[in-house]
Parts: structure tokens; C-alpha cells; sequence
């Protein structure tokens, strides 16, 4: 069972973390360009502050270029530290595959879905208050 565990992993590129880019808070904050992000694409990021808190989050545009963003992790799968992948319009959990439309992201709803994540967009910026990464920090520890 671990090959197998271990091989997918391998295969999603997350066995060394090459999935996510690296983020620090400055001055209280994260801020990340959009520029280069188009829509029904997804961007894996790792927080990572002073005090070692690390928090795994996405950020998405869905098909309409809405900016959607959430932790890698949901209320129900989050123990299991697995987190989403992106197909096409939906988040898939890689624990129980349910599939979740870009376009619900923001909304949230429990459960397997995406925990979303506070954020504003100012034309091509996203800010994300490092205060409200943090409230993610319970789904990693």
C-alpha cells in the first residue's frame, strides 16, 4: 500500500513539494501577481512565516476569470494532509476524488470541499492577509 501511495505521489510531483511555490508574508501580508494566470488555471502555493507555520493554499481562475482561492485541504480529508489537484473546471480531493467546480471555490459549504480563503484582489494582485492564512494553520498541523 505505501508503493502505491508513494508512486502516485511521484506522480502528482508532490513527493518533494514541487507542486508549490514557495510565499512569505511582508509586512503582515502576501502578495501574489495574477498576471500570468488564466482562466480554468491553478496555482499551488506554500505559506511559510517567521514562526514555521506552514499552510497550503490554491489559487484559481475560474472559466468567467473570477479569482478563486482556498487552503489545500478540506474539514473532512484534512488529517489525511492530501489535499486537491486540478482537472480541467474542477478541484478533485486525492483522498475520496469528490470533484468541486472552480466557480464554488469562494463559496465554501463544509464538508470535502475547499476551506476558502479571505482574500481581495486589486486589478492583477491578490492580497492575502497573513492573519487569515493563518486561520488555515489548523488544517496542517
Amino acid at each position: 500500500m505505501a508503493a502505491v501511495v508513494v508512486g502516485q505521489m511521484a506522480f502528482e510531483g508532490t513527493l518533494h513539494g514541487e507542486r508549490y511555490t514557495l510565499v512569505t508574508p511582508v509586512r503582515g501580508a502576501v502578495n501574489l501577481d495574477l498576471s500570468g494566470l488564466g482562466p480554468q488555471q491553478v496555482r499551488f502555493f506554500r505559506f511559510l512565516n517567521s514562526g514555521n507555520q506552514e499552510v497550503r493554499f490554491f489559487v484559481a481562475k475560474d472559466a468567467a476569470g473570477v479569482v478563486q482561492v482556498a487552503f489545500d485541504a478540506s474539514d473532512t480529508c484534512a488529517k489525511t494532509k492530501r489535499g486537491f489537484r486540478h482537472q480541467g473546471e474542477w478541484m478533485v480531493c486525492n483522498k475520496c476524488d469528490k470533484s468541486f467546480r472552480l466557480t464554488e471555490i469562494n463559496a465554501g459549504g463544509g464538508g470535502c470541499n475547499p476551506v476558502p480563503l479571505a482574500h481581495t484582489v486589486e486589478g492583477n494582485q491578490l492580497r492575502l492577509a497573513e492573519n487569515d492564512v493563518l486561520q488555515g494553520w489548523r488544517l496542517f498541523r
